[in-house]
C-alpha cells in the first residue's frame, strides 16, 4: 500500500475517482431534477452494510440459537436479505422497499434485532440452565424496538443529508490524493531526469583498447645466406 502511495499515477487516478463521486453526491443531494445516480450509489453502500452486518453479526448468532429463537433470526435474516435486494433494485418500483431512506433501514434492522431477543428473552424464561434476560435488558430491547420503529415511519436524517456528507468527505479525500500526487510529481522528477541523462552514456560504444604492435616474423633463411 505504501508504494502504491508513492506512486504519482494511482494517487492522480484516485484523486479523479474520489472529485467525480464528490461532484454525483453534491449534485443529487441537491436534488437536481431528473439525476437518482447519487441515490442509486447510496442505496448500493446500504445494501453491502447490511450484507456485511448478516454476514458478522447475524450468522454466528443464528448458529448459537437453539429451537425457536433460531426461526426467528432466520426470518430476521430473509427480511434484511430481501430489503438489501429491493435497495440494489431500487429503481424498480417493489411496495415499500424501494422507498426506503437509510434510516429507515437502520430502524428496520435495530426493530427486528430487539423483536427477536424480545422473544428468545419470552420462550427461554422457564427454561432450566439458561441465563436469564436481566430487566434492564428487556426494557433496553422494548426502547430499540420503540427506537426502530419509529425510524421506519419517520425518519429523523433524510437521505440528501448523508449524501452531503459523503459529498464533504470523498472532497476531503481528493484533496489529500491530488496533494499526494503534486508530491509524489515532485519525488520522481528528478530521478527522471537522472535516466534521461543515464541513457544516451548508455548508447554511446565503449572506446577499444589500443592493441599492442605485433611483432614482426623474423624472415627465413636463403640458401645463399646459408
Amino acid at each position: 500500500m505504501q508504494k502504491l502511495m508513492k506512486n504519482w499515477i494511482f494517487t492522480m487516478i484516485t484523486c479523479i475517482l474520489l472529485a467525480v463521486l464528490a461532484t454525483v453526491m453534491l449534485l443529487g443531494a441537491l436534488e437536481v431534477k431528473g439525476f437518482t445516480l447519487a441515490k442509486d450509489i447510496l442505496h448500493l453502500l446500504v445494501a453491502v452494510v447490511l450484507v456485511i452486518y448478516i454476514i458478522f453479526t447475524l450468522f454466528p448468532i443464528l448458529w448459537r440459537y437453539r429451537g425457536v429463537p433460531r426461526l426467528f433470526v432466520l426470518v430476521e435474516v430473509a427480511l434484511l436479505i430481501l430489503t438489501a435486494v429491493a435497495l440494489v433494485f431500487a429503481q424498480i418500483n417493489v411496495p415499500f422497499f424501494s422507498s426506503l431512506q437509510v434510516c429507515s433501514v437502520v430502524g428496520l434492522a435495530i426493530w427486528l434485532r430487539g423483536a427477536v431477543e424480545i422473544v428468545r428473552a419470552y420462550v427461554q424464561k422457564g427454561t432450566d440452565g439458561v441465563k436469564k434476560t436481566p430487566l434492564w435488558a428487556l426494557c433496553l430491547l422494548i426502547l430499540l424496538c420503540a427506537f426502530g420503529v419509529w425510524q421506519m415511519a419517520n425518519p429523523t436524517i433524510k437521505d440528501k443529508h448523508f449524501l452531503f456528507v459523503i459529498a464533504a468527505v470523498s472532497t476531503v479525500m481528493a484533496t489529500i490524493f491530488g496533494v499526494a500526487t503534486a508530491q509524489n510529481r515532485k519525488r520522481s522528477a528528478p530521478k527522471r531526469a537522472k535516466k534521461s541523462k543515464a541513457a544516451p552514456a548508455a548508447d554511446t560504444p565503449a572506446l577499444e583498447a589500443p592493441k599492442e604492435p605485433v611483432a614482426a616474423l623474423p624472415k627465413a633463411k636463403t640458401d645463399d645466406e646459408a
